[in-house]
């Protein structure tokens, strides 16, 4: 009796997968290695509410949890005394001798003078949901139990995200498994392109680092829930607490569990369809309660606290915006030809390299933020394009992509919302000049769909050449692109007396 013949074994295959998770680790080190240097680079406090993050970050430390729009503690106000820098909105014409000062010492005058201009300051981020500051708290915490206080504990803070960043580049290549199954070139350029986006808001403290790695931890276990014939106890649960954690960290981050939530049930739907519904019901009870409980949760203590289930009112009326009347919303300039390339632009080139300014102007070079715009236009009009395709020939692959530029586009669509419907008056940004609710930052939570859709064009573009590996080639050249832009903008941050390199 003949033996059955051995099935083949692709002795390549194991050796390909330890070298691929060992490039993604040693991404993961260089892009903690990038984050800990500008983090130190980078004085406080920053243009982009560092403040008002911090105070927060504090007071959750301590156990508290504001109740309104609070004042800053005064806690917080001795540290914006001794530790402040000029240089994010001042040059040094502004000063003696074209010379910064000298930072503060902790005298009686400096620490008064503070507190007479820091007494009466609302912080305009307490209606912010609480999971960042929470975590950030006890990470100050465990920086004090090591020894770390005045201006290292600021910096210690910092440094938590070079944790963060990390975890996202590894989450990031998670992501790429799921949608390039097959293509180790294209799974290896995402998390290669997020490790050296030069994205400022990881060079401070800020709630906006944490949305990324909530939704992208969603999304993973989004794209798994679509696929499951039954999804499971542990993926359901692990959605949900993805789901709320999302809202928990930021709420500008609301337009993604809008689309997660659509997403389930439109696939509850066709179970219905195909009589599985039974067999489905105990997983999205699971996913629903995980997002109910906890988001419901901080609502109801949103509304005991600060009067609405999300707290925007009271931010709001602390902004001086005003709601526009309906008719008003189509007036907007957003929707000419310059406004919206303006808005388009912006929104793309924040997304890439931040809003930080030094010495009042943007840390930014136009023609690198040209390539970041153009690049991303055309390679996700790429992905784009292909979807027709993919809807006949890879369903699989046609979900992950659809489900991403939702993501991303639901996200600019919040910001285009707020753009059109209040009046800005007099605040600094957005402005009645200028009307645009720009901040990358704000839509953080999409950017490992963006780099999904960004890295899948660049594939299709490259298709006809039949060279799998040009795809990261061409990444690897952005990178780099984008890196040596970075230290050439950034070169006089460095030398900051009040940054980390030169603390006594």
């Amino acid at each position: 009796m003949a033996k059955p013949a051995a099935a083949k074994i692709d002795i390549k295959t194991p050796a390909l997968i330890r070298h691929e998770r060992l490039v993604v680790a040693v991404l993961c080190v260089l892009a903690a290695a990038r984050v800990f240097i500008f983090c130190a680079a980078f004085p406080f406090f920053n243009n982009t509410d560092e403040q008002a993050h911090f105070d927060l970050v504090l007071k959750y430390s301590h156990g508290h949890l504001p109740r309104g729009m609070e004042n800053f503690s005064a806690e917080s106000i001795r540290y914006l005394a001794l530790y402040s820098s000029p240089e994010f909105f001042f040059g040094p014409e502004h000063f003696p001798d074209r010379h910064f000062p000298q930072p503060s010492a902790a005298t009686s005058e400096v620490l008064t003078e503070a507190a007479r201009s820091w007494g009466n300051a609302v912080n305009a981020e307490a209606w912010q949901p609480p999971l960042y500051y929470a975590i950030a708290g006890l990470w100050l915490k465990l920086g004090q139990a090591f020894g770390c206080h005045e201006a290292h504990l600021l910096y210690w803070l910092r440094f938590l995200n070079v944790l963060l960043v990390a975890a996202l580049v590894w989450l990031s290549f998670f992501a790429a498994r799921e949608l390039f199954p097959d293509q180790v070139w294209l799974r290896v350029c995402v998390p290669f392109l997020i490790a050296f986006m030069p994205q400022d808001m990881f060079y401070g403290i800020g709630n906006d680092t944490l949305s990324p790695l909530c939704f992208g931890v969603a999304f993973v276990c989004l794209v798994r829930w679509l696929r499951a014939e039954e999804p499971g106890f542990w993926l359901a649960l692990s959605l949900g607490i993805a789901l709320s954690a999302t809202y928990l960290t930021k709420v500008s981050n609301i337009p993604l569990i809008v689309i997660a939530c659509l997403v389930i049930v439109l696939r509850c739907f066709y179970q219905v369809r195909s009589g599985n519904i039974r067999k489905a019901l105990p997983a999205l009870g699971i996913v629903l309660l995980s997002i109910a409980i906890p988001i419901g949760g901080w609502m109801m203590w949103m509304q005991h606290a600060f009067g609405d289930m999300t707290g925007s009112a009271a931010h709001i009326a602390l902004s001086g915006w005003s709601p526009k009347p309906f008719a008003d919303w189509w007036r907007h300039p957003i929707f000419t030809w310059r406004g919206g390339s303006t808005f388009v632009s912006e929104v793309i080139a924040s997304l890439w390299r931040g809003e930080f300014i030094w010495h009042g102007k943007r840390l930014a070079s136009g023609l690198i933020d040209m390539l970041y715009v153009s690049s991303s236009f055309v390679l996700i009009a790429f992905a784009a394009a292909d979807l027709v395709r993919l809807n006949h020939k890879d369903k699989a692959t046609w979900q992950i992509l659809s489900i991403g530029f939702l993501c991303v586009l639901v996200s600019a669509a919040f910001l285009v919302l707020i753009s059109i419907r209040f009046d800005f008056g007099d605040d600094f940004y957005p402005s009645r000049a200028s009307p645009y609710l720009w901040s990358g930052r704000l839509i953080s939570g999409a950017l490992i769909p963006l780099v999904l859709l960004y890295v899948y064009g660049l594939g299709r573009s490259l298709n006809w050449t039949g060279r799998k590996w040009l795809p990261f080639v061409l990444t690897a050249a952005i990178a780099v692109i984008a890196t040596i832009s970075e230290i050439q903008i950034s070169t006089e941050v460095f030398a900051s007396l009040y940054n980390w390199f030169h603390i006594p």
